[in-house]
């Protein structure tokens, strides 16, 4: 007899028919994209969605980002029940107003003290550039996001990991954390003479049914949307 599975909604229209009903409970998913590929908008709709729609507590790690800039983000793209979720602690954002104040070792303990006190079920760590800051040697650097993912998986916690992708589609190059993750979501920005178009393109997914068709999404009020039946005309043949 199948066991049955409730996969983790992603919050984002359309993303979750892609991956077959959400992501696979106690993942780590890496997101990664160019500048302006709606990579940060796609982790804050996933922390979003899990407070006000599944009961779920949400950690947003912003660390380019202040209190302030992240609920005013949150505003801009329609999440209007951002700043009442953080208000009754269903959201906890822990953001450069936090890390200014701390040092490497408080910062670190800091989070899975936040993890342990708000009993967060989801993660956004954005970007991944959290532990090139504080380990600039690439093995500890390793080293320590391979922990910091078992913590997250033995307390069942599913997490987005934000990465910046400097290369362009087709031409991205592969990292580490793409073997090191349990799943690698790519957002990407695809030219057709002078038009440029968002894609969504899943790649690598553990434990878990999922479509690698790549597919065109949009964003606007609301945040991001998929559309799972199309074909990106920029790719079209």
């Amino acid at each position: 007899m199948a066991q049955h599975i409730d996969y983790v909604s992603t919050g984002v229209p359309g993303a979750d028919t892609i991956l077959n009903g959400g992501i696979y409970p106690g993942s780590a998913v890496l997101v990664s994209g160019p500048p302006g590929s709606g990579k940060s908008i796609f982790g804050m709709q996933f922390v979003y969605a899990g407070a006000r729609d599944h009961g779920e507590g949400g950690l947003i790690v912003a660390i380019e980002e202040t209190d302030r800039s992240l609920s005013e983000y949150a505003g801009s793209i329609g999440l209007e029940a951002w700043d009442s979720l953080v208000e009754k602690g269903a959201i906890t954002m822990m953001t450069d107003d936090y890390f200014a104040r701390t040092d490497l070792p408080g910062s670190l303990e800091g989070i899975m003290e936040v993890l342990g006190r708000t009993e967060a079920r989801r993660m956004v760590i954005d970007p991944m550039n959290l532990f090139k800051y504080y380990f600039p040697q690439d093995v500890d650097r390793r080293r320590y996001l391979l922990k910091f993912i078992r913590i997250l998986k033995r307390r069942g916690i599913t997490s987005l990991i934000i990465s910046e992708a400097m290369g362009v589609f087709p031409n991205m190059p592969l990292t580490e954390e793409m073997y090191m993750t349990d799943g690698n979501i790519s957002l990407f920005l695809s030219r057709s003479g002078n038009n440029v178009e968002r894609c969504f393109w899943v790649t690598k997914m553990r434990r878990q049914a999922f479509s690698m068709k790549i597919v065109p999404m949009g964003i606007g009020r609301g945040g991001i949307e998929v559309f799972p039946d199309a074909v990106p005309y920029s790719l079209g043949e």
